[in-house]
């Protein structure tokens, strides 16, 4: 069973990126069997349930998916040293080993999973779930320069919530993909109007990335809005249930 689910991963082709979604529900103990020691200790260190499924299903999925595309195993994968907040602050894991070929970028909020790889082009991807929180005054003047504050002020009062993720997953896609993380202050970052296509407009201060960033949303479910972002060439971005694939490791 378990071999049928990895060989219907299609194949992952020069210039193309293959975005996987899952959902906290797929999170079951035998996944656990996929990490290795120094995850399964990261995930039992988390109080909240909930944030030991994000986590445990953010990593079986990267390992299973990476590991289909480097003809190897899910337990052979390899992961390079992550901050004590395993990437919370906005880095992205690096594949090391039999996968290093492959760039990956992994996210999570609320419910939802979402991991990303391509072959040689470096990536981010950002879900975030929107709530009435997302529009805090103190969050969007920490996140959004003056431009695009007065974007989000024209728009209709119910519309902010989600315009303000657009914007903050378009910017940390984008800063994922740079390596910078949230180092780099997304204030210093403009991106375009959430109701229009994503592209990145300014970056201000050193550090610009020398190469064209191509940025691209993605088909999130209702609640969220995510988006993926790519270093130098653009890509052909296709998604996928991984929630299924999860389960055949039942």
């Amino acid at each position: 069973m378990r071999d049928r689910w990895q060989r219907a991963i299609p194949a992952l082709g020069t210039g193309s990126c293959q975005v996987w979604w899952a959902h906290t529900s797929a999170a079951f103990p035998q996944l656990l069997d996929l990490l290795d020691e120094e995850e399964r200790g990261r995930h039992a260190r988390f109080l909240r349930g909930q944030d030991r499924a994000l986590f445990l299903v953010s990593h079986a999925l990267a390992r299973i998916v990476a590991a289909r595309h480097a003809a190897t195993v899910p337990r052979a994968i390899r992961f390079s040293a992550l901050p004590s907040g395993g990437g919370i602050a906005g880095s992205k894991p690096r594949l090391v080993g039999p996968a290093s070929g492959l760039e990956l970028s992994i996210s999570h909020s609320g419910q939802r999973v979402v991991v990303a790889l391509s072959r040689g082009v470096a990536l981010g991807v950002d879900v975030e779930r929107v709530s009435s929180a997302s529009e805090e005054s103190s969050l969007v003047q920490s996140v959004l320069p003056r431009s695009e504050q007065q974007e989000l002020e024209i728009l209709p009062a119910p519309m902010r919530p989600w315009a303000f993720c657009r914007y903050w997953t378009r910017k940390e896609a984008v800063l994922k993909a740079t390596g910078d993380g949230l180092s780099v202050s997304p204030k210093r970052i403009a991106v375009s109007p959430p109701t229009g296509a994503p592209a990145l407009l300014h970056w201000s201060g050193p550090g610009r990335p020398a190469q064209p960033v191509h940025l691209y949303d993605l088909e999130s479910e209702p609640g969220y809005a995510a988006a993926l972002a790519a270093i130098g060439s653009p890509l052909e971005c296709s998604e996928h249930d991984g929630s299924e694939i999860l389960c055949a490791w039942r």
